[in-house]
């Protein structure tokens, strides 16, 4: 039981505690997010009831229920810069929009445009209410800036008397940041105590439960690991293999009918167009009598073909290599009905078997 209960431990610590830092990362970024998005929704100022004195650059705010909105003097692939006036200290400054708020600020700004010409008696009845972090111009967002008021028949010196160089960048929906922090921390949760629950005793369970029904003792497994083949992603004992990879398993030689390797290659394109080489990895592929598909992660080519050569003596009974008529026997679902020749039948074993002929019980 020691040695069993060594490998098993052994081969779920190297599976779910890599999973368990994993859900630990996503559970506190989730939880950051959070906090941050709760912290930055709630006791936030009202922008338009500072001035520039007050206003500091990297805060967040809000802008609530504003309408003095009053042009677009950028745009960008996501968005619109929008020149805001604030009441607090009568300056200009910066708003960036995009969304659908967006398309609320330029619907005020039309009807502002409106008011401006003598074609409506009052600023936009429409409000905009965003939160944003203030951050200071770029260049080229401060020349755009510049460049609407000089236009406009301003000198450089009235400009900057006016202005406040600095924009108050919102996103579209704070809410989208809510849903995304929470989601990460349910994942995260999700797969910690997943992958706890496997190290307490579930992949433990898993594996005595495809042991009982093979008819392998706990005894019998340990003892004869303590002798087992070891490769990368297999312990070839003298009765079965221990399978590790995206789940542990254990297969027993007698219940096995059919072992190949599996060469797959991907070829590797950047932007999808241009080659940029190729990978190959290698596994070796078992059936046994239930239809029961296991892979086994290989390293190399080498170490597949040691796979392989090691369970033709161990389970010569097994056939072994690829063939068509094999594969669509399997995809048949009927190669349980099928066994080699020296299974049941009375033909000579050292000379029959190693011909793979097959027969029905």
């Amino acid at each position: 039981m020691e040695e069993l209960n060594k490998r098993i431990g052994a081969k779920a610590r190297k599976k779910y505690l890599p999973l368990i830092i994993i859900g630990l990362i996503m559970l506190l970024a989730g939880a950051a997010l959070l906090g941050s998005a709760i912290i930055t929704g709630s006791d936030v100022e009202d922008l338009n009831t500072l001035t520039e004195d007050q206003l500091r650059t990297g805060n967040t705010y809000a802008l609530v229920d504003n309408n003095l909105l009053i042009d677009v003097f950028a745009t960008d692939n996501s968005g619109a810069y929008i020149i805001l006036y604030r009441s607090s200290d009568s300056k200009y400054m910066g708003l960036y929009l995009k969304g659908s708020k967006k398309r609320t600020g330029e619907s005020i700004i039309e009807e502002n445009r409106k008011y401006l010409t003598d074609e409506a008696d009052s600023l936009s009845s429409k409000t905009i209410s965003v939160k944003g972090k203030l951050t200071a111009m770029t260049g080229d967002e401060k020349q755009y800036f510049q460049e609407y008021f000089t236009d406009g028949g301003w000198s450089l010196e009235e400009v900057d008397r006016s202005v406040d160089y600095r924009t108050l960048n919102t996103s579209e929906d704070d809410s989208m940041m809510i849903i995304f922090a929470v989601v990460f921390v349910l994942i995260g949760l999700g797969l910690t105590i997943y992958a706890v629950r496997q190290l307490a005793g579930g992949f433990k369970s898993k594996i005595s439960e495809q042991m009982s029904a093979q008819g392998l003792s706990a005894e019998r497994a340990s003892a004869e690991l303590s002798g087992a083949q070891k490769f990368g992603g297999v312990d070839l004992a003298q009765t079965f293999a221990l399978i590790s990879g995206s789940k542990a398993e254990i297969v027993t030689y007698e219940n096995l009918v059919w072992a190949y390797k599996f060469v797959h290659t991907t070829q590797h394109k950047i932007y999808g167009i241009i080659p940029a080489g190729k990978s190959v990895t290698y596994s070796v592929v078992l059936f046994d009598s239930r239809k029961q598909k296991y892979t086994i992660g290989c390293k190399n080519e080498a170490e597949a073909d040691s796979i392989l050569k090691a369970l033709s003596t161990l389970a010569p009974h097994v056939i072994i290599g690829y063939s068509d008529e094999l594969q669509n026997v399997a995809d048949s679902n009927i190669l349980k009905n099928y066994i080699p020749f020296c299974f049941y039948c009375d033909y000579n074993r050292e000379e029959k078997c190693r011909q793979w002929e097959l027969c029905t019980d």
